[in-house]
């Protein structure tokens, strides 16, 4: 069924976008870099610098999702035409 194809290349395509947005959001979360020495030979930043890389590594883990989803999507569109 040609709809069947249309709908599956339809919904990739809506995944690949939205994927590359996360992916493009997740590159816009600042990740500090001003580390320094504390008192006795603490590093001074180093959490605030873990949460930047952990929010960034979440949307990453969304947008990677969403990219399985489109190749998925893609390849039932192949198998259905």
């Amino acid at each position: 069924m040609r709809i069947r194809h249309d709908v599956f290349v339809s919904l990739s395509i809506i995944a690949g976008i939205l994927a590359g947005l996360l992916w493009l959001y997740a590159s816009r979360i600042e990740v500090p870099t001003n580390l320094g020495s504390g008192y006795g030979g603490g590093i001074v930043g180093l959490p605030e610098m873990a949460a930047g890389f952990e929010k960034q590594a979440t949307w990453n883990s969304y947008a990677a999702v969403l990219t399985a989803l489109a190749a998925g999507l893609q390849a039932l569109a192949q198998i259905f035409p």
